[in-house]
């Protein structure tokens, strides 16, 4: 494994499948990873804690960086390439374009992250700008930015495709996140009620489609602080209309101060 800190000719010459990270790797950092190497291309694991998708700096200063040991990790893994570039380096004084993750970016996660988004595009555009990946992979727990990023591969006419890897979880059912080294066991233990929520309200929307999933488990959890739990069209990321196929559900919440998501996608015939 070569650990690079900027891209170089040899790289921009080869193909290769990019696992965009900020660390912290877990199981499933390393299902995605599992996945890039199916390809059969050179596989590169990139590092970078994004200050711009912080709304508040203690948030980036808490997050985890155990880069000692995500290094032995990827060691272990046999990628090619461990990319940690410094922040001068993604983000050149005034010569990198700030992108716009648009209306939807403004809701769901972006309502309570104002410019959460446009961070998060800004960066994975930097990313594929340096690297020109053939392939990019992402887990499907954040959704939300999965559907802004495969948006933006497309309005900008990346010739990269998007791999889109399932959530991995801990047998209690908590979805797998970096985030979830801050929980204390007993936060971890709440935490499991996130998916308990997602599934519950999946099982309702077969008697209601006009279910008010926020309002009823919101009342029902009043020991979490749930931000936002919604229903929404997997394909439009909208409101659900009449023809609907695909469904996902949205939820957000605080747990010891710390912000944990998580979703569900489902058609109505398997409720």
């Amino acid at each position: 494994m070569k650990i690079i800190k900027e891209i170089n000719q040899d790289i921009l010459d080869s193909d290769i499948c990019l696992i965009p990270t900020m660390g912290a790797l877990h199981e499933g950092h390393l299902s995605l990873i599992e996945e890039g190497k199916k390809l059969g291309l050179l596989t590169m694991v990139s590092i970078f804690v994004n200050e711009k998708q912080f709304n508040e700096e203690d948030d980036f200063n808490s997050y985890p960086r155990p880069i000692e040991d995500d290094i032995k990790i990827l060691q272990d893994l046999n990628i090619d390439y461990l990319f940690i570039p410094e922040n001068n380096y993604i983000y050149p004084a005034n010569d990198f374009e700030i992108i716009d993750s648009g209306v939807l970016g403004t809701q769901y996660e972006g309502s309570s992250r104002p410019a959460h988004f446009d961070g998060v595009l800004t960066v994975v555009n930097r990313l594929f700008q340096l690297i020109k990946p053939k392939f990019a992979i992402f887990g499907k727990k954040d959704a939300q930015q999965l559907f802004l990023i495969k948006e933006m591969v497309s309005k900008k006419r990346f010739e990269i495709e998007i791999i889109e890897c399932k959530t991995m979880r801990e047998s209690s059912g908590l979805a797998l996140s970096s985030r979830n080294l801050l929980l204390t066991d007993n936060g971890k233990e709440k935490a499991t009620l996130l998916y308990t929520i997602l599934k519950e309200v999946k099982k309702d929307f077969s008697n209601s489609r006009e279910l008010d999933a926020f309002e009823i488990f919101s009342s029902r959890y009043l020991d979490i602080d749930i931000d936002y739990l919604e229903i929404l069209d997997l394909e439009t990321f909208s409101k659900p209309i009449e023809k609907t196929d695909e469904y996902i559900i949205l939820v957000a919440a605080i747990i010891e101060g710390v912000r944990l998501i998580d979703n569900i996608e489902f058609k109505l015939e398997e409720v």
